[in-house]
């Protein structure tokens, strides 16, 4: 064999393996070879399966925590009520209504117009007191009734440790307190605390700083 023909034979057997790939790239073996020599690739689709698998894990939390509602008759002077989960106050928990499946109100007034997603990711936010369960914020429940714009950027800037929440501040109407204590629950009676107040100490995937 010249040595032209074994170019070109070599040049040919590139071709095929170069097509084969490309081929293979719908069953995912690109992306494999891709991972194995671009380890921020890998270490990317990692990271994201590991914040998956914490919004999972929060989200027990918030679940348990609906799960503690009551149903009260003869609470309020509306009837249509009287048939819903209440919180501590004997108010309705529009929260355990809505994940209870009690309501499922429509998002908007036409039936054409389209509605925004929910967006489910829980935010683990460290409470600043010894003893004193931490915070899970769950996007899922405020962004049923809420638009983010509701909150973001001029409440909360959407960046992580970009928030120095205090409950001084929230208590005067700052933060979290420009809903609750006017339109959402309140803060008190103990077991409305326990609404946000939901992951034990040492019970976070975090590193906690106040134990």
């Amino acid at each position: 064999m010249n040595p032209f023909s074994s170019i070109l034979k070599s040049y040919m057997i590139y071709l095929c393996a170069l097509a084969a790939l490309g081929l293979a790239s719908g069953c995912g073996l690109v992306d494999a070879v891709d991972k194995e020599f671009n380890p921020q690739l890998a270490k990317k689709d990692s990271a994201m399966s590991d914040a998956k698998a914490a919004s999972a894990y929060y989200n027990d939390f918030f679940v348990t925590v609906t799960k503690k509602q009551a149903l009260r008759k003869g609470t309020s002077n509306i009837l249509a009520l009287d048939s819903l989960p209440k919180d501590g106050t004997g108010n309705v928990n529009w929260t355990a209504a809505v994940v209870g499946g009690y309501i499922n109100p429509r998002a908007t007034i036409e039936d054409t117009d389209k509605e925004d997603r929910v967006f489910d990711m829980n935010v683990f936010i460290e409470a600043k007191v010894p003893l004193m369960a931490n915070v899970l914020f769950p996007h899922s429940i405020h962004t049923y009734w809420l638009s983010c714009k509701n909150c973001h950027p001029d409440i909360f800037l959407p960046e992580a440790g970009s928030n120095p929440i205090t409950m001084a501040e929230i208590f005067k109407g700052e933060w979290c307190g420009r809903c609750h204590g006017k339109v959402a629950f309140t803060f008190w009676p103990r077991g409305n605390c326990t609404r946000c107040h939901s992951v034990l100490k040492g019970k976070s995937l975090e590193k906690e700083n106040f134990r």
